[in-house]
């Protein structure tokens, strides 16, 4: 049956070889509709819930879906990037490897976020998800039948992924089925799962890129095949046989070539509810231009949300001072926006205290930008860059929240659509959490160090022990300076 399902494609691909060259406005729009699809039905089987419209808005014309997560408008461009770091790759004669999927991880993903997971006893909580790296902890899932699935432990992800990676190499050479090779891989990766999130999308994608490489155009698992798709990974593993799961994915390998033979016999290749999504573009677009130019009260916005947020941070940050970090130092800040007369306007915060502002009753948007450098950890001279930007307009208004632990290398950032300040004070919190939380363990690592080496550092005579010691370990650890005491 497997073999049948191939002899498909196979004679599909065939006849649009005949076919090619296709003239390269055809290509082009061919290209953009399926990196199109693919884009919003990858997603969607994960959970994102833009429409195909919306995604199509979001990608071609740059409009965000009002009231949606902003993790699935970013998910959404990072597989737009994604996609089409495949597509160049391929151009190239990239190798596929280890660096190249850690690259693609990160380009897919974009930043670290946080989400739900389980513990190793089947608890939910909450973990940092980092981005182009390999997991340092595990992250089984619930199967469809209430069982957990352990993956891959992390200490064993690396030696996997190379044995998955030298199996690929073999297997170019066997002269084995570009789609056996394609959905064997993709189903190796999943069993893996070498990273944190993400691995679903980014097993569709390296399948594809398999695909493309070797002249076929790619596989679109559409969002309703959803359950089969992972029912037939389930029962690849129970049944320790890839058949049914090699002929999933060969079947999914259709549409995309059925699209490129309407369009190179001069068919539509549009389906007939394009004109609906088309519909649902057109009016997004008028009602965000109408929305942007409608004009709200600024001056009660700044008044009732900016300043109370900026004061209340500033008066978290000091709360680490003097005893963990030495002081807070103002680097940057400013409020700006645009009257509804149309005039720009620009104030710094050291203005922002007093009474008499000049920020219009009317404007169309206003911006709120503070940043703060919470600086000298226990007398060295590592600090934390602290930034908080927002922007509203009349019916949206979102703000980011980052913390740059720079000697670390560690950097995080929290997104937030709304204007309740109990919330956004939540989301403060949670940065300041994150920081905690990176500090005391660092920290503990170089307690840890300190308690290691303590004798061998007196013998040396170089740092001394006790404290001395402690302090210059902190200090070559954070690589900041200790200031003198």
């Amino acid at each position: 049956m497997t073999g049948d399902v191939i002899a498909t494609i196979d004679a599909l691909r065939a006849d649009l070889d005949r076919l090619r060259p296709l003239p390269p406005e055809v290509t082009a729009r061919v290209a953009q509709k399926i990196r199109l699809d693919s884009n919003y039905h990858s997603n969607a089987i994960e959970g994102n819930i833009l429409t195909l419209g919306e995604t199509r808005s979001l990608i071609l014309h740059g409009l965000t879906a009002h009231g949606k997560p902003l993790r699935d408008h970013l998910d959404i461009e990072g597989h737009d990037a994604a996609f089409k770091t495949i597509e160049d790759a391929v151009k190239r004669g990239d190798a596929l490897n280890g660096v190249f999927i850690r690259r693609l991880h990160e380009v897919l993903l974009r930043e670290p976020y946080e989400m739900e997971a389980l513990t190793p006893d089947g608890r939910r909580t909450k973990r940092l998800i980092s981005v182009g790296q390999y997991k340092t902890a595990p992250n089984n899932v619930r199967t469809s039948t209430g069982e957990i699935h352990y993956y891959t432990p992390p200490e064993q992800v690396a030696a996997e992924m190379q044995d998955l990676i030298d199996w690929y190499r073999d297997q170019e050479d066997s002269g084995e089925h570009p789609i056996v090779v394609a959905a064997t891989f993709h189903y190796r990766f999943v069993r893996i799962h070498p990273f944190d999130d993400g691995n679903g999308r980014l097993a569709r994608l390296l399948m594809n890129m398999i695909l493309i490489r070797h002249g076929y155009t790619v596989a679109i698992i559409e969002t309703t095949n959803r359950d089969r798709y992972i029912q037939e990974i389930e029962h690849a593993a129970q049944a320790n046989t890839l058949s049914q799961f090699i002929e999933f994915i060969a079947s999914s390998c259709k549409y995309s070539l059925n699209l490129h033979l309407r369009a190179a016999r001069g068919e539509s290749i549009e389906d007939p509810h394009d004109i609906d999504k088309e519909i649902e573009i057109f009016r997004q677009t008028v009602r965000r231009e109408a929305g942007e130019n409608t004009p709200f009260d600024g001056r009660t916005y700044f008044d009732t949300v900016m300043l109370p947020l900026r004061r209340y941070c500033v008066k978290k940050l000091t709360a680490f001072t003097p005893d963990v970090f030495a002081k807070v130092i103002k680097a940057y800040g400013e409020v700006a926006g645009q009257g509804d007369d149309g005039k720009l306007f620009t104030h710094l915060w050291e203005d922002l205290e007093v009474d008499e502002f000049p920020i219009p009753m009317e404007v169309q948007y206003i911006r709120g930008r503070f940043e703060y450098i919470v600086s000298d950890f226990l007398t060295t001279e590592t600090a934390v860059n602290v930034e908080v930007n927002g922007e509203c307009r009349k019916d949206a208004s979102r703000w980011e929240f980052v913390a740059d632990f720079g000697p670390l290398s560690s950097r995080r950032t929290i997104e937030y659509d709304g204007s309740d300040l109990e919330e956004l004070k939540k989301q403060f919190n949670d940065l300041l959490r994150w920081i905690m939380e990176r500090t005391r363990g660092e920290f503990e690592q170089v307690r840890r160090e300190a308690g290691r080496n303590e004798e061998a550092i007196e013998g040396d005579g170089a740092e001394g022990g006790g404290v001395a010691g402690l302090r210059g370990l902190i200090r070559r650890w954070f690589g900041g300076g200790v200031r003198s005491t």
